[in-house]
């Protein structure tokens, strides 16, 4: 967990973002990582927010905090690397 957040806090300091952590014992652990207002300009992304404009980076969700937490850290990297050529 430590660590996934680390990198997120380096690297939204030159790619602004957004994230959202949540828990409840009906919906586990969810991890929720936008960009506001971008989703034009990555097509093919899924959308979020209450006028479909965010571009939706990540979205898990799992009762195992590290795991979630893991595959958070997975599914960022991943579309750092198809939409933005890295991290």
């Amino acid at each position: 967990m430590s660590d996934f957040l680390r990198f997120f806090d380096d690297l939204v300091k030159h790619f602004p973002m957004h994230m959202e952590i949540y828990y409840s014992r009906i919906m586990d652990w969810c991890i929720t990582i936008y960009k506001e207002g971008c989703a034009k300009d990555y097509p093919g992304t899924p959308t979020c927010g209450e006028s479909n404009n965010s571009a939706l980076l990540c979205q898990v969700q799992d009762g195992d905090m590290e795991l979630c937490f893991a595959k958070a850290h997975v599914a960022l990297k991943e579309w750092l690397l198809e939409y933005e050529g890295g991290y």
